[in-house]
C-alpha cells in the first residue's frame, strides 16, 4: 500500500512538472509573438517581476504597460532553455537561461542578450501561474 502511495506522488508531481514545462513553454511562445495578455495570463492574481537593472513591479496592471511598450517597440527573438524544473505542493519553481535579441521596429541595430531568469510558481485555480520572476542578465552592469 505504501508503494502504491509513492508511486502516485511521484506521478503526481511527473504532471506538475510537465505542467510547468508547459508553463515555460506558453511564456516563451507569448514573448516571441509580441502578446502582452498572453503572457499576464500566465501570471498568478498578484505578480511581482524584479527585471534586471530596473525597480521592482508589483501586479499585472504595473506589468501591462512596460510589456505593451516593449511589444511596441521591439521585435523578439529568444531562445530559452529550462534548466531546472522543482514543485513541493502549490509551489514550484523553474530556471533558464536564455539569448535574445530585440530588433527595432523602427529600425536601427538589434540588442541582444543573454542571461538566466528564475519563476516562483503557485498553483492558482488549479492552473500554475508565474507568482514571481526575477531576471538577470549575464552582461556586466554599466559603469556609474
Amino acid at each position: 500500500m505504501e508503494l502504491d502511495t509513492l508511486d502516485f506522488t511521484m506521478s503526481g508531481q511527473n504532471g506538475d512538472i510537465d505542467e510547468i514545462k508547459q508553463l515555460a513553454e506558453d511564456w516563451r511562445s507569448g514573448w516571441i509573438a509580441g502578446d502582452a495578455d498572453a503572457l499576464l495570463a500566465l501570471y498568478a492574481d498578484e505578480p511581482v517581476l524584479m527585471p534586471w537593472g530596473q525597480p521592482t513591479v508589483f501586479g499585472k496592471d504595473a506589468i501591462r504597460p512596460l510589456y505593451q511598450s516593449m511589444f511596441k517597440e521591439y521585435a523578439i527573438k529568444s531562445e530559452p532553455t529550462v534548466m531546472d524544473v522543482e514543485v513541493s505542493g502549490d509551489l514550484g519553481y523553474f530556471w533558464c537561461t536564455y539569448a535574445q535579441t530585440a530588433t527595432p521596429k523602427a529600425g536601427g541595430a538589434p540588442r541582444e542578450e543573454e542571461g538566466k531568469a528564475v519563476f516562483i510558481v503557485r498553483r492558482e485555480h488549479g492552473a500554475w501561474k508565474i507568482a514571481r520572476l526575477i531576471d538577470n542578465s549575464d552582461r556586466a552592469s554599466p559603469s556609474i
